[in-house]
């Protein structure tokens, strides 16, 4: 990732003037999403002014909790402390290997029930695994779709919503412009999915290939949106897996300091 052009989109963020409204894209990268903390931080540091967020995946989980009114620092501790991978989400009866529903008890206290109780409008994008269709959840209850949105095909079992079941929204839309194609307010991207490099000792499992092939695909459907932005920082983190909530800390640091660049 070229830092020169990581600096250029700091000082377009940098130029927006203070109380402008804009619309905020977040995208998927599981706890690299610790990333998007940084961006919101920086976003409330220059008196920007969010009129709605969209995000998928690990962005979608942040989106909801940040409009739920829950403090950026709060977010990060949720990241840092929580494990997606407990022994006890393994399921054998499940379509995954971990049950999705068994980590809603780490979310259903901190955000709100309904999409009319945020404190911002939010998108949460989940893709419908029966017909291949990308869905932007944007009314009703909340905790299925950010749930949905979170569940990797494969890893953790689809989240049943109205009889269909859908899965992780990275899969079909990692970063979520669509909700904003006929507003004319500034489009912000946050985006940390930049796929990690690997090397063969280090797919040494089903699941590390799986979360691999992931964000390779994801990432090359979703370049091209950069240019449909305002402005959208990618932060070089290809380094991180994305599956360790070990990493949140650094991560977060890390965006920070290019954010401060």
């Amino acid at each position: 990732m070229d830092k020169n052009l990581i600096e250029k989109s700091i000082t377009k963020l940098n130029k927006l003037n203070k109380n402008t409204p804009i619309n905020l894209v977040l995208s998927g990268g599981g706890v690299k999403c610790a990333g998007h903390i940084a961006m919101l931080e920086k976003i409330e540091d220059l008196g920007l002014k969010i009129n709605a967020i969209s995000g998928s995946s690990g962005g979608a989980l942040v989106a909801s909790l940040y409009a739920s009114g829950v403090p950026t620092q709060d977010i990060l501790k949720i990241f840092k402390e929580t494990s997606l991978f407990k022994i006890s989400f393994f399921s054998i009866t499940k379509a995954g290997l971990f049950d999705t529903f068994l980590f809603k008890s780490t979310i259903e206290n901190q955000i709100k029930s309904k999409f009319s109780e945020l404190q911002i409008p939010i998108y949460i994008t989940a893709s419908n695994m029966q017909q291949g269709k990308i869905r932007y959840f944007n009314k009703g209850k909340l905790l299925k779709p950010v749930l949905a949105s979170c569940a990797i095909p494969g890893i953790f079992s689809p989240i049943k919503i109205n009889n269909i079941l859908y899965s992780d929204g990275g899969v079909l839309d990692n970063f979520p412009i669509s909700p904003f194609e006929k507003s004319d307010l500034p489009l912000v991207g946050s985006y940390v999915s930049d796929p990690p490099k690997r090397t063969q000792e280090e797919l040494n499992s089903t699941l590390k290939v799986l979360v691999q092939a992931t964000f390779l695909m994801a990432h090359s459907a979703e370049s091209f949106k950069f240019y449909n932005t305002d402005v959208t920082i990618r932060f070089p983190l290809s380094n991180y897996s994305g599956l360790d909530n070990k990493e949140a800390e650094k991560i977060y640091k890390m965006c920070k300091d290019y954010l401060n660049i």
